[in-house]
């Protein structure tokens, strides 16, 4: 299997660089943004299997950084995943949008978010098997 790249964007610097070392631990691949605004820059140069954007961020928060990567062709079959620890934000999303790919809480126990990126993993080795794009 190929390692998944994962592009994290938080403005939490203490919490971004602590995901991004345990994924690379697991040997996965990871591209940190602080913005969706950075996060789109990233987006242009850089293919990536997976982005998990926190909501709550300041220049382009994650409902807007959502919003531009689902209006672009090249970019809106990447499955995203909302990553924030406020319940209150993560409602508001799931109200306003319920076809986001998925939902996480930051307080989740890390063997349960580490057994979600393989399970994105073994999904996207899958549908490259099987000749397809979309891992929903």
């Amino acid at each position: 299997m190929n390692p998944v790249k994962v592009l994290l964007v938080d403005n939490d610097p203490v919490y971004i660089n602590l995901m991004s070392e345990v994924l690379r631990l697991h040997s996965f691949t990871t591209i940190l943004a602080a913005n969706g605004e950075a996060a789109l820059e990233t987006l242009r140069k850089e293919a990536v299997d997976l982005i998990i954007s926190d909501i709550s961020m300041p220049k382009m928060n994650g409902i807007n950084f959502y919003k531009h990567v689902r209006a672009d062709e090249k970019l809106r079959n990447i499955p995203f995943a909302w990553n924030s620890g406020y319940r209150e934000l993560r409602d508001a999303v799931e109200i306003e949008n319920p076809t986001i790919d998925f939902k996480l809480d930051k307080a989740m126990p890390m063997p349960s978010f580490l057994y979600f990126i393989s399970t994105i993993q073994s999904r996207l080795e899958q549908q490259k098997q099987a000749g397809g794009v979309s891992v929903n």
